[in-house]
């Protein structure tokens, strides 16, 4: 017996990470409703046009439609996190979006609700991704690392072995994290540094080899 047609999208956001969505969306046999901003935008994409703001999504039943979080992540998560955790109170439950060519084991890994695989991304034996985790293009999480809600590996990092990422964590593009290294929620890795050490929470790392640069705000 053939499996139900997946439930027709909405994506919240319409900026440049939004259109990447729909590429991957499309590309994966995915219905996309529109898209929601503050504002009029033009289409993201020939068929995908703005429905309204994110009040629209009131007007479908939670049963009837999944979301898509189309904010991207720059540093700190705080608003892709917000609308994720709003949403949620509401009812509403956010897609996976895989592109076809992200690689991801088959070996037991756990994806939360909402998790998002770009192109070229990599998934290695034993990862765990918690809800509305962003693993960019060509990054690479390698085998048995952990990581938190709502965090965001740039594109072309790297997490090696045995990585402990918390909640809410940026790690920039191109960045790499050895082995074993517990990064504390909140974090902020910068672009093309290396971490060989233990990062504590709610701290800007950057440089080769990363240090601590200051403390961030709540």
């Amino acid at each position: 017996m053939s499996s139900p047609d997946p439930l027709p999208v909405i994506i919240l956001g319409g900026g440049g990470h939004a259109r990447v969505l729909v590429d991957c969306l499309r590309l994966s046999g995915r219905q996309v409703l529109g898209f929601t901003a503050p504002q009029p935008l033009p289409d993201l994409a020939p068929g995908i046009a703005w429905l309204g703001d994110d009040s629209v999504v009131g007007q479908h039943l939670p049963a009837s439609i999944q979301l898509v979080n189309g904010i991207g992540s720059v540093g700190p998560a705080r608003q892709r996190r917000a609308l994720f955790e709003q949403m949620q109170r509401g009812g509403y439950h956010f897609a996976t979006v895989r592109h076809p060519a992200a690689i991801v084991s088959a070996l037991d890994v756990h994806l939360g609700q909402g998790c998002q695989l770009l192109a070229g991304s990599l998934l290695g034996p034993g990862v765990r991704l918690g809800d509305n985790v962003l693993v960019n293009s060509r990054a690479v999480v390698e085998h048995d690392c952990s990581l938190g809600e709502h965090s965001h590996v740039a594109s072309g990092a790297i997490l090696c072995g045995e990585c402990e990422i918390g909640t809410g964590v940026h790690i920039g593009a191109g960045a790499t994290v050895i082995q074993g290294i517990s990064i504390g929620n909140g974090a902020i890795i910068a672009a093309g540094s290396v971490v060989t050490k233990d990062v504590e929470p709610m701290t800007l790392v950057a440089g080769v080899p990363g240090r601590t640069k200051r403390t961030l705000d709540d």
